[in-house]
């Protein structure tokens, strides 16, 4: 998404009174908040030894030096920005929990149950909108704390008007006078994000539409809004893989539309993930999506975690320097739409340790990215055909190694220096015997499963006659992955070095020991794509959202109608 100069000045000053000084200045602060939920398999204390974070740990950890940053330069007794952390699903939860529930955490924190199905959703939303509750109870403590410290000289002047001094001046000031909400998820996280988001908006729904959070021990309800929503490849499987089905036994509430007064919303999709379950929940409903100039759904290469990280440095032999281009991508966005985060840039410049640990993209990778870019050419418009385009690019980069190892080997010269697909690197080194094979393998068999299906009848004997007799199942398997023309031709197109290059260095193997090679497997197997769901209350939210929607079409036109200078 891109926004106009107006709009950028806008959302980063927002918290800038637009009134002059007077000598009541308001006590009012615009507090902000956001909660990172982070993805399968993926938290921020058992990934640190490994340095295999996940973006939203790392995004975590730059809003929160900029949080530190922001009070100290500006000599905050209260911080105004409030950055909280949620580990995955299938890891151990960060949160504190009751002694009756260990038993059932380890199942819902087990890396095979809950990493492959999902469960434990439901405690994770329950300790972000404890966290949220507990900061603005901070904010809203310390605030009168400190109001009370200025009025103390007042009390030993007129300690008879005490009690009215304090009682006017609270009810002057508000304290808070809006809460930013930003949220951030990978993965099942993703997930979490979106019913999170959703659940905080439909408790501060008011008659006119409008947001306002109610917080306990707070007269007024403060104004909401939520800022920013930025999803990394979004998969809501929770407690059946593959499925979009509602289990309420383990996660409540599971709406995964995402509502229109999000005002900005980015989603990042991997094209080349594969696994069964796995399959991608995309923001789009019914084609389209609700606010288009401020959400965007943008596909790129690579595997699930490829794009929203959690891969050790060398895993598989690969480089997991690629996230960190959608890390800085989602950082941009983040800043842009006003959440208190530092840029790729001015994160460099202030925190430069963090900046080189997480977040910096080599030179190499850039430049593999930047001419992968060229040889898929410009976004179609639409996800699936998005990952196709990546799919095909893939396939080509895979049958050409394939096909330049066969000529060496014909030619009997070493192939030492061709690269492996990680599948057979994770084979030959793990000696399993069962799992996916190379893609290679799977293609000769599909040609020969095709080629058994036009052979003529009458001229099958001897051998082929009791090949015959195995043909169905050959049958089945040709039909059980569904293979198309196009991914077969795609698989016997050429690519360039640079293609190889990317996918050989900075694309893994998600399917490969993932639960042990139990789950079905084909590399033709494309990955399942929904679009989400309404629940019965989310239904009834809906029925509500007319004049929403009308507004955001009218605030759509009027930036068309008024061009200004865009900031990509």
């Amino acid at each position: 998404m891109s926004l106009t100069i107006s709009e950028k000045i806008k959302n980063n000053n927002q918290d800038v009174s637009n009134q002059l000084p007077v000598s009541k200045q308001s006590c009012e602060d615009i507090v902000n908040l956001s909660v990172y939920f982070d993805g399968t398999g993926n938290n921020l204390k058992n990934d640190e030894t490994d340095k295999k974070w996940a973006n939203p740990a790392r995004l975590w950890k730059n809003a929160l030096s900029y949080s530190a940053f922001e009070s100290e330069t500006n000599r905050l007794v209260v911080p105004l920005s409030h950055p909280v952390y949620v580990s995955g699903v299938g890891t151990p939860f960060n949160g504190e929990i009751d002694h009756l529930e260990v038993s059932v955490r380890w199942m819902q924190d087990n890396d095979l149950t809950g990493g492959s199905t999902g469960i434990g959703g439901s405690k994770r939303l329950q300790y972000g909108e404890e966290q949220i509750n507990t900061h603005l109870s901070k904010v809203l403590k310390q605030k009168i704390e400190k109001l009370e410290a200025e009025l103390q000289q007042d009390v030993a002047q007129r300690k008879n008007e005490v009690n009215t001094k304090v009682i006017s001046n609270l009810n002057q000031h508000r304290l808070i006078k809006k809460i930013n909400l930003s949220v951030f998820g990978f993965s099942r996280g993703a997930a979490l994000a979106r019913v999170f988001t959703n659940e905080v908006i439909w408790k501060a729904e008011a008659e006119n539409l409008e947001l306002k959070y109610e917080m306990e021990g707070y007269a007024e309800k403060i104004p909401l809004e939520v800022k920013f929503l930025g999803l990394f490849d979004t998969v809501a499987s929770f407690g059946l893989p593959a499925t979009n089905l509602p289990n309420k036994l383990t996660f409540s509430g599971r709406d995964m539309v995402v509502d229109p007064r999000v005002k900005n919303c980015l989603h990042l999709i991997a094209g080349n993930e594969q696994r069964f379950a796995f399959p991608v929940d995309l923001v789009r409903k019914d084609g389209v999506l609700a606010n288009p100039k401020n959400w965007k759904e943008v596909v790129y290469p690579g595997m699930h975690s490829d794009v929203g990280g959690g891969y050790e440095p060398k895993s598989q032999h690969v480089s997991n320097n690629f996230a960190r281009i959608t890390l800085k991508h989602m950082t941009n966005e983040a800043e842009l739409s006003g959440v208190k985060i530092f840029s790729y840039d001015k994160l460099e410049e202030v925190q430069n340790k963090l900046f080189l640990e997480q977040f910096k993209i080599e030179a190499e990778t850039q430049a593999c990215w930047d001419a992968l870019q060229k040889e898929a050419g410009a976004s179609t418009g639409k996800v699936e055909d998005d990952m196709k385009r990546y799919m095909q690019i893939y396939y080509s980069a895979y049958g050409t190694l394939h096909r330049q190892k066969q000529a060496l080997h014909a030619a009997g010269k070493s192939d030492a220096n061709i690269a492996q697909s990680v599948a057979q690197k994770n084979r030959a080194e793990s000696r399993r015997w069962w799992g996916p094979t190379d893609m290679a393998t799977e293609v000769e068999r599909v040609k020969k499963a095709r080629g058994y299906t036009s052979a003529d009848s009458n001229q099958v004997t001897g051998y082929k006659q009791l090949y015959r007799v195995f043909y169905p199942l050959q049958k089945l398997y040709e039909f059980y992955i569904g293979i198309d023309d196009w991914e077969l031709e795609s698989f016997e197109k050429e690519a360039n070095e640079n293609t190889i290059k990317f996918y050989s260095n900075y694309v893994h193997d998600s399917k490969y020991g993932f639960i042990y090679n139990a789950e079905p497997f084909s590399y033709f197997r494309q990955r399942t794509v929904y679009e989400p769901k309404r629940s019965w209350k989310g239904k009834r939210v809906d029925k509500k959202l007319g004049p929403v929607h009308e507004q955001i079409a009218r605030e759509n036109a009027m930036s068309e109608a008024v061009p200004e200078t865009a900031l990509n």
